[in-house]
């Protein structure tokens, strides 16, 4: 297999220039490769939007956890979408329940895997399983924590300044 990403980038690469059409979609294997080269930038992008509302975010370089005013951990997941044999969206999120973030934001991709969608802020107290399967529309139970921008998670993590007590 490394011969095959040396010379031609990928095994799906050699299929493609010798006109070779598996019966399987491997699209995915390359969606995934971009979104492990897009994590570190929507990682950076969420550090930077606490920081401009007031907080203070650090990663923690072994785990990949973010530390959130040194008082809370997030997890930064992004989930792929994906199309039933339907056409119905699913999205499969696996949450970090062994690195035990207090929250973990899922980042739900567009049909085309190229932009966000949307974002779900997941309390770790809420969520009972390792993986979840979301569909387009979810119920309360889990759009609650749905946002369409990560706006609220900025405000969360924002300090305010009181003014002194008398």
């Amino acid at each position: 297999s490394s011969i095959y990403r040396h010379r031609f980038g990928s095994l799906l690469r050699a299929y493609e220039l010798i006109g070779y059409d598996p019966d399987r979609d491997y699209r995915y294997i390359e969606i995934n490769r971009a979104l492990r080269r897009a994590h570190p930038q929507i990682v950076a992008d969420i550090v930077a939007g606490v920081q401009r509302a007031g907080g203070a975010a650090a990663q923690d370089p072994v785990s990949e956890l973010l530390s959130i005013n040194g008082e809370f951990t997030a997890s930064v997941v992004i989930a792929r979408s994906f199309k039933t044999s339907s056409g119905a969206l699913r999205w499969r999120v696996r949450l970090d329940v062994g690195l035990v973030p207090d929250m973990t934001i899922a980042i739900r991709l567009d049909e085309r895997n190229v932009a966000p969608l949307d974002y779900y802020v997941l309390p770790s107290i809420d969520m009972n399983t390792p993986r979840l399967k979301l569909a387009e529309q979810n119920g309360l139970s889990l759009d609650a924590y749905r946002f369409e921008s990560l706006d609220f998670f900025f405000a969360l993590a924002g300090r305010v300044r009181f003014a002194e007590a008398a």
